[in-house]
């Protein structure tokens, strides 16, 4: 559990400090409270170094969570109580960043919070639909169903990352080795040879005289190239988070060559099946649009879910305005108004899922097939680049010499 530092007052007047551990903040300031103490301050003793450090080398795979909420469905519908079914969890747990947090949401659901509470405690380790779909199961009385169904949901979205991942590993390794070659020669071949070509009274090559520009402009000039680009990236972040700035950036990556069409592929097959198990558990049309429109990660289609929203809201059908929206396909559109007149609004949702899935797999592909010939003539020209501008006067020394 987590340490806190405290700084008290008692009824005398006198000043307290020291350290408590317990579950939250709250219970923390509880038993402070208990002790006739006033608080002056009360913060997670080294909250900031670790959440940071946590974030980028210590973060939980989302593999694990996948896995534990197969497990936890399985347990759940042989039969066992929660709380046993999270101890038996919490000891087989290999991750140790992961058993904490099982061990903190076991204490919770012990100290009288029911699970869907304890789960938003760590919306780090688990998703905003997940505390909310374990909270639609708790009070439908079909918590093993609903996470059977949140594990399927999972485990799709766990491959269709894979997928994408695996589809940019290839330009991505071929680009960085590249951009590495590129800069050995700069920072250690080149200079060699400077002293070299500088002895000499040969007229260099239009190739070589690039490339000696551009080693001796990166090794006068690194640090500032280092600086504008710490600066401009600094920059683009903070533009980012501003609500403007999200607008734009999402707007371009929905229109941006190539790319554009497989983000909004993405977008739409998240959409999809989030929204059919969110239905599918129980949930009103209502709650599910405000719940997927809150964790819609690009700010366009949050923005025309919010449109959607507010039109359910005053009693019209939810198909009727996803088709007055223009980043929605008006097969979308459609097919949730089947699904409003049949009943089935949850098995449509998964229907067009699997089939934006598979024109997400689709658009993948074509796009790999096309990238892979691109990178090949973009390397080749460069290793031909660099192997002129080297061997050529190379080539002019020793044809001097004799």
């Amino acid at each position: 559990m987590p340490i806190f530092s405290y700084t008290t007052k008692d009824m005398n007047g006198e000043y307290h400090k020291g350290e408590v551990e317990t579950v939250d903040q709250f219970q923390a300031a509880t038993l402070l409270r208990r002790k006739r103490l006033i608080i002056i301050s009360i913060k997670e003793k080294n909250k900031n170094q670790e959440n940071l450090f946590d974030k980028y080398f210590n973060r939980i795979p989302f593999s694990v969570v996948v896995v534990m909420t197969r497990q936890l469905a399985t347990m759940v519908q042989a039969g066992l109580v929660l709380s046993e079914a999270l101890d038996i969890l919490q000891d087989q747990q290999e991750n140790k960043k992961f058993k904490k947090v099982l061990i903190d949401i076991l204490a919770d659901i012990k100290g009288g919070l029911d699970f869907a509470a304890a789960l938003q405690k760590h919306p780090d380790v688990f998703p905003a639909i997940y505390g909310q779909l374990v909270a639609a199961g708790q009070a439908s009385g079909k918590l093993d169903i609903i996470l059977l169904q949140l594990a399927n949901n999972l485990e799709k979205e766990r491959e269709f990352k894979g997928k994408i991942r695996g589809a940019m590993i290839y330009p991505i390794v071929v680009v960085t080795m590249m951009v590495g070659v590129m800069l050995i020669m700069v920072f250690f071949v080149m200079p060699k040879l400077l002293s070299l070509y500088g002895d000499s009274n040969i007229e260099l090559p239009l190739p070589t005289k690039i490339l000696m520009g551009f080693s001796n402009f990166m090794l006068g000039y690194w640090w500032l190239i280092l600086v504008v680009i710490v600066v401009a990236l600094v920059s683009f972040r903070r533009y980012s988070q501003t609500q403007d700035g999200r607008l734009r950036v999402d707007e371009f990556l929905l229109k941006a060559p190539a790319i554009g069409k497989i983000t909004s592929l993405v977008i739409l097959t998240s959409f999809t099946r989030t929204f059919g198990l969110l239905v599918s558990s129980g949930l009103s049309i209502l709650d599910s649009i405000k719940i997927v429109s809150a964790i819609t990660g690009n700010r366009v289609y949050q923005d025309g879910l919010i449109l959607a929203y507010q039109g359910v809201e005053r009693g019209l059908s939810f198909s009727s305005q996803v088709l007055r929206l223009p980043e929605f396909p008006r097969i979308i559109g459609q097919m949730i108004k089947t699904g409003e007149e049949t009943g089935k609004l949850d098995e449509i949702m998964f229907k067009l899922a699997d089939y934006f899935e598979s024109e997400s797999d689709n658009s993948l592909k074509n796009i790999t097939t096309l990238i892979e010939p691109v990178v090949l003539v973009i390397l080749g020209i460069g290793v031909g680049f660099l192997v002129v501008s080297i061997i050529l006067p190379i080539y002019q020394l020793t044809t001097n010499i004799k």
